[in-house]
């Protein structure tokens, strides 16, 4: 038995689709037995949130968890994203591979998924302890170890030094090194940068995909664009840092002078075409991701970009098929009103569907 709905995507005509389990079906050759009534409702694919965390609640846990907070942490935070209509994910780390057991949870309990493992940094370059610590020479190694069919292998590439300020982590060599040792594996690389330093051995690396990013010059931009390269700005959890280190510390005054920059970038990014992309990076509860996408239109972004950035090409460059059509995943998220109108919208979808299931029916 199945049920009728109708899918109204932005610039799109509706399409009529019939669900059966966790599919969409053609509705003139299903056994139909009931309408769920989405007129005048807008619909997206589902949210998408491309720096995400799910091993973590906080900033603040990333000072270490065990295995075993990981796995309870992972499996709630990954509903906790379902039940805010955020339905694909790019998680970009923790530091334990154990939250990649999630990609074994049914699919029904968790977003579609593409993550790294165990965060990659030199010694001394990251959160004591926290992620593999490697020199330049063994990075590329460490990636090859680190690759596999969870799609991601995440790279920390500058961090502060007590008494010296940020430097980069790997000189252009190592990380261009690491990039091709990910690539031959049939991985992508996320590359942290944060700081002046370490711009240049990631933008010249040939990375998938910048996080953060925010002292990357006009130059970059075109490079990030020419070989299909996306960028997650972070603006939430940027300014999150800058809070939490205080706004007249050199670290805040650093990250504040790189947001100026970010405002300068984004549309330019756009103009040319750059592949932005939405993320929290713990700067807001999991399944909260469209706060960012207000503010990535706050920063310059036009709001039908930062709709995509949150959705549709978020889809489209991590290659998830998002085309409603018979066969494909029974998912949709649905609006009250059209988003690029008013990005707020975003933050409450009137219904919610995944994999055919009924998760939020707010109409």
């Amino acid at each position: 038995m199945a049920t009728v709905i109708t899918l109204r995507e932005l610039d799109a005509d509706p399409v009529t689709l019939a669900i059966e389990g966790d599919r969409f079906a053609d509705p003139s050759s299903a056994v139909v037995e009931a309408e769920i009534d989405t007129a005048g409702l807008h619909s997206l694919p589902g949210l998408a949130d491309c720096h995400a965390h799910l091993a973590m609640d906080k900033l603040a846990d990333l000072a270490g968890l065990d295995d075993e907070t990981i796995r309870g942490n992972t499996v709630r935070n990954a509903w906790a994203q379902v039940a805010g209509g955020v339905l694909l994910i790019a998680d970009k780390g923790s530091n334990s591979d154990v939250s990649l057991e999630i990609l074994r949870a049914p699919p029904a309990t968790r977003p579609e998924l593409q993550m790294a493992g165990r965060m990659i940094a030199s010694g001394g370059g990251y959160y004591p302890g926290y992620g593999v610590e490697v020199g330049p020479d063994d990075l590329a190694a460490a990636v090859r170890r680190a690759a596999g069919p969870h799609g991601w292998v995440k790279i920390v590439a500058d961090w502060p030094r007590r008494g010296v300020g940020p430097q980069a982590n790997f000189p252009v060599e190592a990380m261009v090194a690491a990039v091709e040792a990910a690539h031959a594996a049939g991985c992508r690389v996320a590359a942290h940068t944060m700081a002046p330093a370490g711009i240049r051995p990631v933008v010249g690396s040939g990375v998938d995909s910048i996080e953060h990013g925010l002292f990357m010059t006009g130059e970059d931009l075109k490079a990030i664009a020419g070989r299909g390269g996306s960028w997650v700005p972070t603006i939430l959890g940027v300014e999150s840092i800058i809070e939490f280190l205080g706004a007249d510390s050199s670290g805040g005054r650093l990250l504040s002078e790189g947001l100026d920059n970010v405002r300068l970038l984004l549309p330019e990014a756009e103009r040319l075409g750059v592949t932005v992309l939405a993320g929290t990076d713990l700067a807001v509860p999991h399944g909260r991701v469209a706060a960012e996408a207000a503010r990535l239109v706050d920063f310059g972004l036009s709001p039908t970009a930062a709709v995509a950035a949150v959705s549709t090409a978020a889809y489209d460059y991590l290659g998830v098929d998002r085309a409603p059509a018979p066969g494909g995943r029974a998912d949709a998220v649905f609006f009250d009103s059209d988003p690029r109108e008013d990005v707020t919208t975003l933050a409450e979808p009137a219904l919610v569907i995944r994999m055919g299931k009924v998760v939020v029916d707010r109409r």
